[in-house]
């Protein structure tokens, strides 16, 4: 019962000024997806060991010194994304721009340290924009089955509101916020021992429906400086600046059984804005013309954040008290959070061959260890030291080391025209039986989550050189991934089995985009 502790601990501790915080968040902001210059993304993003890309710097900054002239690019991405799950499908267009730069080439006229290279790119590491809709009829478990799970042993003048003085807000008391909102809509109730359980009957059946709304990105601006040694060993390394920009909004539903009036909506708003900090190095080396090799390490990014959230319960209870004609509605403030959280580190091996003058294989394995992500106190807060220990905790049990593939193929036809090809793997991140259980520790009232499956992406694309000077490139993605949506965490006992059984939805992503990179060289 280890997880459960966790669970009653990290509830009972992480109250109202930790909403926003927890094991499925500190993923959300850690974890990018494939994007990037045409070239690159065509080639489905192994450019580790080539440079002369933007993208290639992204990923190795000892990119850069491969150049042999200065750059200008800019690549506009168009977006169809689909979400499905039953017999329900979502879909969301857009078009933006997810990658621009400018590299400088500044020769020496050394031979030993030919080039000292300077540049500064703009990549969108991750978009977050998608619209998710689930509908399951006659489900075994209720939210109010988990609310009352997570109550237990809290007293309930810790949840209610009181009449006579309207400076009390249970939302300030430390309870977990679902509690609050079960309680004060009458959805729980307590007895002697304050051990809580739901108003349905034991085998009452429900119908869910889930509405999410996610918006904002990951944008990360790099400026990079690399040289070259002898023209047989590139250095690179980048200053990361990063922006986290997320919003959520979520309803989770629930009508009962017995005369078709009763149940809730539960509504949850979050807005999260970060700012961070992180270094890039980089090496590639070039042993012959035909053979490179690349390694690259990307630190940790160090974040400041701020949360702010409110959350809101409709509750119709009219079928089980007599005495409750109308709707129930409990409604939080907005409230404000600040904390540091630090992403995994990341390490990218890499290796190309350049086979003559027309053709290019390429590719690039990278490890990133999850469980080491870890929130912390904002210096000059009035947290213990010891807050967010159960949090971190929580994490390094439930994540894992997560490995990412990349493999990309380029020819060319002529002096001017390349077809390119591409496929990459992205691993989920998540420890097996934590995958298998879903027993997610969620922060606040926000209830509903993902478990990520793995990412497979299939890619291609062609460019064309005009003259010495201009270049366009164009690329194709499709990608594909299956997730576990939950409604609410599932409970289990040590043996694995539920007894609070979310029963998750299969969500299918499937997206397509299509890139136009056009540069200029000088």
């Amino acid at each position: 019962m280890k997880k459960i502790t966790y669970i009653i601990v990290s509830l009972l501790l992480m109250a109202n000024y930790s909403y926003g915080q927890g094991e499925i968040e500190a993923n959300r902001y850690s974890k990018g997806d494939l994007n990037g210059t045409a070239r690159a993304v065509s080639m489905g993003g192994a450019f580790g060991a080539l440079g002369g890309d933007l993208t290639g710097v992204a990923i190795n900054p000892a990119g850069i010194a491969v150049y042999r002239s200065s750059e200008i690019a800019g690549t506009a991405v168009f977006t169809n994304e689909k979400f499905k799950v039953g017999d329900i499908s979502n879909s969301k267009n857009k078009f933006n721009v997810n990658n621009m730069g400018f590299v400088g080439y500044f020769p020496t006229r050394n031979y030993n340290v030919p080039v000292v290279n300077f540049g500064f790119s703009y990549n969108k590491v991750k978009s977050f924009d998608k619209e998710i809709g689930a509908f399951g009829a006659g489900r075994a478990s209720s939210l109010t089955d988990y609310m009352a799970f997570q109550s237990d042993g809290v007293n309930p003048d810790l949840l209610k509101f009181d009449e006579n003085d309207d400076t009390v807000d249970p939302f300030k008391s430390g309870a977990p916020w679902l509690s609050v909102l079960g309680y004060s809509s009458f959805l729980i109730n307590p007895d002697n021992d304050n051990i809580y359980s739901s108003l349905l009957s034991e085998g009452e059946r429900v119908d869910n429906s889930l509405f999410i709304s996610e918006s904002g990105s990951i944008d990360t601006y790099d400026f990079t400086v690399g040289t070259s040694i002898n023209n047989v060993l590139n250095l690179g390394v980048s200053l990361s600046v990063t922006d986290i920009n997320y919003r959520l909004n979520s309803t989770n539903s629930e009508d009962f059984e017995p005369g078709g009036g009763s149940g809730f909506d539960l509504r949850n708003l979050l807005a999260t804005d970060g700012n961070g900090v992180g270094v890039k190095l980089g090496l590639i080396y070039r042993p012959i013309n035909a053979f490179r090799f690349g390694l690259s390490y990307h630190s940790p990014t160090w974040y400041s954040m701020t949360d702010r959230y409110s959350s809101s319960i409709v509750a119709n209870v009219s079928d089980y008290y007599y005495d409750i004609e109308n709707d129930i509605e409990t409604f939080s403030a907005e409230f404000r959070n600040d904390y540091d959280f630090k992403t995994p580190d990341k390490w990218t091996a890499s290796a190309a061959a350049v086979l003559g003058t027309n053709m290019i294989l390429s590719l690039d394995y990278e490890l990133s260890n999850y469980k080491n992500m870890k929130f912390s106190e904002p210096s000059g807060s009035n947290y213990p030291s010891n807050y967010f220990d159960d949090d971190n905790n929580i994490i390094s049990t439930d994540f894992k080391v997560a490995s990412t593939v990349r493999a990309g193929f380029e020819y060319r036809f002529t002096p001017q025209f390349s077809g390119r090809l591409g496929y990459a793997w992205m691993q989920n991140p998540y420890d097996t039986d934590f995958k298998s259980n879903g027993d997610a520790v969620v922060s606040g009232a926000a209830s509903a989550y993902r478990l990520e499956g793995d990412a497979n992406y299939f890619t291609g694309g062609i460019g064309y050189r005009f003259n010495r000077n201009f270049y366009a490139d164009l690329a194709v993605v499709y990608k594909t991934r299956t997730d576990d949506l939950y409604s609410f965490p599932n409970v289990n006992y040590d043996t694995g089995e539920p007894f609070i059984d979310a029963a998750p939805y299969e969500l299918t992503n499937n997206s397509f985009r299509g890139l136009l990179t056009l540069g200029y060289r000088f």
